[in-house]
């Protein structure tokens, strides 16, 4: 009976938002992605795979870049089973294309919920095992699991105060949510907590901390930084990194970057976009300050460049160890903020806003240990930076202190890993 109630509103919903799917077909780059979460199309159906591996789905990005080091640990400890990852949209499938490659046997776009999607994805899959990293949790993907007797996991869960809101309000369609999962492994004890106070089984909710830190990437050494910014155009310059930033944040960056580049000859400042389309917009901005903008997806920055616009999938990380200090956005606008572990693990200041739900313990430990700075409003950027950039032993010494911070939180995947083994030995239930 539920399974038909849910079905009916998930049919509602689908026709409400049907000119919302409408404008995503009609756009190119998003018309596959967009066919694929409607079960439709290549991107949407793995490949026949041998019953009882392990499934691993990632709703983006983030998401999956915080799961690369569990695929690796699952793979070093089940090296008979095959993997396969989905993702919810192209970007991550891009992602996992890219970052894993050969060490998973199927990488697809996990369709909603659609009568005719669920099961030839599960006939193909066959999985032992279904780990769900952080989200998009959908209750007919659940059902569907326990239909067919597979236990289910969440690893990297967190629980923002805008999302227990929602829960709250949801009341026993919570519950019901999270009943599906045999274990749920949260971040943070608040995560914990958050969950339990909604009613979830607190057998099942256990602290396992977050992935992230053990997917945060190596520092490059000073070979690697110098061939990086070689490669960006960028070589002998002091740069300023503001990565992962939305509508609304580039302005204070480039008016800090106006503020401080009289005093450092040379000065760039390189802006990474969440969203990459956003590209061209985030020019026009740097270009109507009558600042000198490139776009590094149309070639290297010129030498003469002063705003360099990273809009190319899967070089922020990396790009972040050229700053002589970081930006994160998504922290100055009410979106929870984003990956302050990037700039950390290179050993960069890390500067964030004061809206940092999305990583609300990392965020205050990062700066109780020295390695971050927040701030609380735009304005107060210039200064920040223009302090880091006159001081650099000041610098060097919070750089080196968000890097052992990163060093210090190691430890997630290995929890993950010998839950997941306990789960397909069969001690879920």
């Amino acid at each position: 009976m539920k399974g038909t109630l849910y079905s009916l509103a998930l049919g509602l919903g689908a026709a409400a938002a049907s000119p919302f799917i409408a404008a995503r077909l009609a756009r190119p780059p998003k018309r596959a992605a967009t066919l694929a979460r409607l079960g439709l199309g290549p991107l949407a159906q793995p490949p026949a795979l041998p019953a009882g591996g392990i499934w691993l789905h990632a709703l983006s990005v983030g998401e999956t870049i915080s799961a690369l080091p569990l695929v690796r640990g699952l793979r070093e400890r089940f090296k008979g089973k095959p993997i396969a990852f989905s993702c919810g949209t192209g970007q991550g499938l891009a992602t996992v294309r890219e970052k894993l490659g050969h060490q998973v046997d199927a990488a697809f776009i996990r369709p909603l919920e659609m009568p005719w999607a669920v099961r030839p994805v599960l006939n193909d899959l066959r999985p032992g095992l279904a780990i769900l990293v952080e989200g998009d949790l959908w209750p007919g993907w659940q059902w569907a699991l326990a239909e067919r007797g597979v236990p289910r996991m969440l690893v990297n869960g967190r629980v923002s105060p805008r999302t227990l809101k929602g829960y709250r309000r949801l009341g026993p369609l919570a519950r019901e949510l999270w009943r599906g999962f045999d274990l749920v492994l949260v971040q943070t004890a608040t995560d914990r907590e958050r969950l339990l106070s909604v009613g979830v089984n607190p057998r099942k909710v256990q602290v396992g901390g977050n992935l992230k830190f053990d997917s945060a990437p190596a520092d490059l050494d000073e070979a690697q930084r110098s061939a990086l910014a070689e490669e960006l155009g960028l070589a002998g310059r002091t740069v300023l990194v503001a990565g992962s930033t939305h509508a609304g944040e580039e302005e204070p960056c480039l008016e800090a970057y106006e503020r401080l580049k009289e005093r450092v000859p040379g000065l760039a400042l390189l802006i990474a976009p969440r969203e990459l389309e956003r590209g061209g917009a985030v020019a026009r901005l740097a270009q109507e300050r009558g600042l000198r903008a490139a776009r590094l997806s149309q070639g290297p920055a010129p030498e003469d460049a002063q705003v360099v616009i990273l809009d190319m999938l899967g070089q922020l990380a990396a790009a972040y160890a050229l700053g002589a200090a970081s930006f994160v956005g998504g922290s100055l606008v009410p979106v929870g903020g984003h990956n302050l572990l990037e700039p950390a693990a290179q050993g960069v200041p890390v500067v964030f806003g004061p809206i940092t739900h999305n990583f609300l313990e990392m965020a205050r430990d990062l700066e109780a240990a020295g390695g971050g700075r927040r701030i609380e409003t735009g304005a107060e950027l210039a200064g920040v930076w223009g302090e880091l950039l006159e001081h650099p032993a000041k610098a060097r010494t919070m750089g080196r202190a968000a890097r052992e911070f990163v060093s210090a939180h190691h430890g997630a995947v290995d929890r993950a890993v010998a839950a997941a083994a306990r789960l397909l030995e069969g001690g879920h239930g």
